[in-house]
């Protein structure tokens, strides 16, 4: 099993049901995350949520007492502000909870009564009114660019029960109005190779960690990144028989990294 991981240079991490889990480090996580560095492997914490800026996701990391740095958290948040300097002239109208709607402060944000050029939709759950749905269905319908944050189906709240997540409403809306849409979160492939690019690696010198195989993993395959599942939050559920992806190692917790690569 240790011969399998001895090309690895860094780490793709997922957070919420990978390192933390209802409300807590999950057992050896903290451990295995500093043995990781300590041995010169370069972390990045890739995460799908979009509730959150990604200086509260540096927050609770550190909180718990992970050795993380800010420039070590990477969200479809950060992805979105560095997509949106490319177009500046562009019109935007944000559905997100009103944490995030401050990170893009210096968007060029679309007037009451105007039609926006692109709709950015994440997580509303803040101030979730299904008028706020319509008024996204209408800005796309007429013509405007429908990004999602990201594309999960579904996420475990902290009391670990399913809840339905931002991808399942971005399809709705796509659905509804017949229009195509950009992820820009996982399982995008851009977002993978936007994260590799920040540390310098290249896809066969990384490994991806996370618990959910409807976006770690076929996203890192569609990026020619090795994807390793985690059976702690979603990977839980994972049954071999039943999936039609297969990650490159199943493990029971991300403790178990520091044993194969020891």
């Amino acid at each position: 099993m240790k011969n399998k991981l001895e090309f690895v240079k860094g780490i793709l991490c997922d957070i919420a049901g990978t390192v933390e889990f209802k409300k807590k480090p999950i057992e050896g996580a903290i451990d295995t995350i500093q043995f990781l560095k300590d041995k010169g492997i370069r972390i990045v914490f890739l995460t799908n949520t979009d509730s959150r800026t990604p200086r509260a996701m540096y927050d609770l990391l550190k909180n718990y007492g992970f050795g993380v740095k800010k420039e070590d958290i990477f969200t479809p948040i950060v992805a979105i502000k560095e997509y949106l300097k490319s177009c500046p002239e562009k019109k935007v109208f944000f559905l997100t909870t009103k944490e995030v709607k401050k990170e893009f402060s210096e968007a060029n944000e679309v007037s009451d009564g105007e039609q926006p050029d692109i709709v950015v939709m994440g997580d509303f759950s803040d101030d979730w009114r299904v008028e706020k749905l319509d008024q996204v269905f209408k800005y796309v319908y007429n013509g405007a660019m429908l990004i999602g944050t990201q594309g999960n189906r579904y996420f475990l709240n902290k009391a670990g029960e399913p809840c339905i997540d931002t991808g399942a409403f971005v399809r709705m809306i796509a659905n509804a109005t017949q229009k195509d849409f950009k992820i820009m979160g996982k399982p995008s492939e851009d977002y993978f190779h936007f994260a590799l690019s920040k540390i310098g690696l290249s896809p066969d010198e990384v490994i991806i960690v996370g618990d959910d195989l409807e976006s770690d993993n076929p996203g890192g395959l569609n990026s020619k990144i090795r994807s390793i599942l985690v059976r702690t939050g979603k990977g839980r559920d994972y049954n071999k028989l039943a999936s039609d992806i297969i990650p490159y190692l199943t493990i029971n917790s991300i403790k178990d990294l520091k044993k194969m690569m020891e």
